[in-house]
């Protein structure tokens, strides 16, 4: 049963980096509208399932509430080292750079 706060953790944390990745790759300089609004609506929506995940984990307990959390922190951590060690994203800084 801990296996599956670490896996409802990872699962979370997989969906808030596709829910930051999708609103970055629609902003744009020339939006019609403010860009705050998808920004904002897309943080409450990744903090409220975050907050869900936490809240049903903690009420089984603090070890479930903690293996939630490692299966959020460690997909984030491993997001962060494979975005900085891919190919894209040394390509970005290389373009930026110039």
């Amino acid at each position: 049963m801990s296996g599956l706060w670490v896996l409802a953790g990872a699962l979370v944390g997989v969906l808030n980096g596709l829910s930051r990745w999708w609103t970055v790759a629609r902003l744009r300089a020339g939006m019609a509208g403010s860009p705050l609004k998808p920004t904002l609506g897309a943080m409450v929506a990744r903090l409220a399932l975050v907050a869900v995940l936490l809240i049903a984990a903690l009420r089984n307990g603090i070890l479930p509430g903690l293996l939630a959390f490692a299966g959020l922190w460690l997909t984030r951590s491993a997001a962060a080292i494979w975005l900085h060690k891919s190919s894209w994203a040394r390509s970005n800084l290389d373009t930026e750079a110039e």
